[in-house]
């Protein structure tokens, strides 16, 4: 039975496939039935006129932490990464449940005002699952765990399992697991997480190559992790670098695989990235998060050339300037000549809908696939010619965000429709 019909002066069916003056006719479940030229003649009754809009898949922000966005500008001055670190530690020491839930609902609204239908959401407080957060946002939300001893693996997963038994199911939440980082997460404690995140099949995203420092720690034991580390004495006494690149020693461990995601990943040399195509793990590049920090050139020009599925993410309100996954695109865009206004496209739905669960039911407009959409307005006079090229220049602000079919967000400039 149908639920409405989207009608737009455009719709982006894929990147590379653009419909004028169509429409996409939703049914009750709030699945695509179809999607064809507009016919007002026949479905005025039941349409939803967008005028001169573009309809495009729901963005993807595959990597975020929602629950970090009251810190917005507040983390702006810092000597160094780990400085970075302790003064984000040192912010939330004193947040309370309440501030959690309040910051990661701030979070979901502004992810759901920029057109962003899905958010791989790491959480470290837990408190993600709390239905205060908002309900009408597609999450997967990753538990995120910390811990340097090996003897502490048990009580941690301990922890996790309860966590995980006492969800209440909700079909716009899935839920994965976070082991932090090679140099905040003991080698038990990887190997165990990916273990349970196979069992239960749910997926894994971890932080990993993200600053040369953290390469020289794990090549060497030393620099500024090291004694960033032992300053706050988690480092066991007996601990010995695995001297290795940081995609050597998670492949060592049991981490990649198809449901791994591979956060940053700033500094890869050709041998990390043949490892990731071969065992088909995604790698989440977050643009600005990437900039903030002073990083070079980031490989996804070579990670794109040799077939790894890259997705895009935000990172936190604590390293970036807004949660909008448009103006993700539009710095990429700006930024690297060398990868196309596809490719930008694709990596913020299809690659990120495949990196958290949902290769096959979004990230593009497609018969029988969840009606998770995004319309940005457009000028009267923008020509087809072009259209993607002109939407990252700056044309176009988001109105509306649709999530199975139900329109979940909306612009006062839009209500009229």
């Amino acid at each position: 039975m149908l639920r409405t019909i989207h009608r737009a002066k455009y719709i982006l069916v894929e990147p590379d496939r653009l419909m004028q003056n169509a429409s996409i006719h939703v049914s009750m479940s709030g699945r695509i039935s179809r999607i064809e030229p507009w016919h007002s003649a026949n479905h005025k009754r039941e349409a939803i006129d967008w005028g001169s809009s573009i309809i495009i898949p729901g963005l993807v922000n595959a990597h975020t932490h929602l629950e970090l966005t009251s810190l917005h500008n507040q983390l702006t001055q810092f000597k160094s990464f780990t400085d970075w670190i302790s003064q984000l530690i040192n912010r939330r020491s004193s947040w309370s449940r309440e501030n959690y839930i309040s910051s990661t609902a701030k979070g979901i609204q502004l992810s759901l005002a920029s057109g962003v239908t899905l958010a791989g959401d790491i959480s470290s407080s837990g408190t993600g699952w709390n239905p205060l957060c908002g309900e009408d946002f597609r999450r997967v939300i990753f538990k995120e765990v910390i811990a340097h001893s090996p003897d502490l693996t048990n009580q941690v997963l301990s922890q996790l399992n309860l966590l995980l038994k006492e969800i209440h199911p909700n079909p716009l939440l899935a839920h994965g697991i976070s082991p932090h980082a090679p140099y905040s997460v003991s080698p038990e404690l990887y190997r165990r997480s990916a273990e349970l995140a196979r069992n239960r099949g749910i997926p894994l995203a971890t932080h990993v190559a993200e600053t040369q420092a953290e390469l020289q720690f794990l090549q060497s034991g030393t620099g500024e992790i090291r004694d960033f580390l032992d300053r706050m004495g988690v480092l066991p006494a007996h601990w010995t670098p695995p001297e290795s690149t940081p995609i050597a020693y998670l492949d060592a461990l049991g981490l990649l695989g198809p449901s791994c995601l591979l956060v940053h990943c700033n500094y890869l040399d050709e041998q990390s990235i043949i490892k990731i195509l071969d065992t088909h793990s995604t790698v989440v590049y977050c643009p600005r998060s990437h900039d903030f920090f002073g990083h070079k050139d980031h490989p996804i020009r070579q990670l794109l050339d040799s077939g790894v599925n890259v997705a895009l993410g935000t990172d936190s309100l604590a390293s970036n300037s807004s949660l909008s996954m448009i103006d993700e695109m539009r710095f990429l865009y700006r930024n690297r000549k060398d990868v196309t206004p596809e490719e930008i496209f694709r990596a913020a739905t299809a690659s990120g809908a495949a990196a958290l669960g949902y290769g096959g039911v979004l990230g593009r407009l497609r018969r029988g696939y969840w009606a998770d959409m995004a319309v940005l307005e457009l000028p009267q006079n923008l020509a087809p010619k072009d259209l993607l090229h002109q939407v990252l220049e700056g044309a176009g602000a988001c109105i509306a965000t649709v999530i199975k079919g139900k329109i979940v967000f909306k612009t006062a400039s839009a209500l009229s429709q």
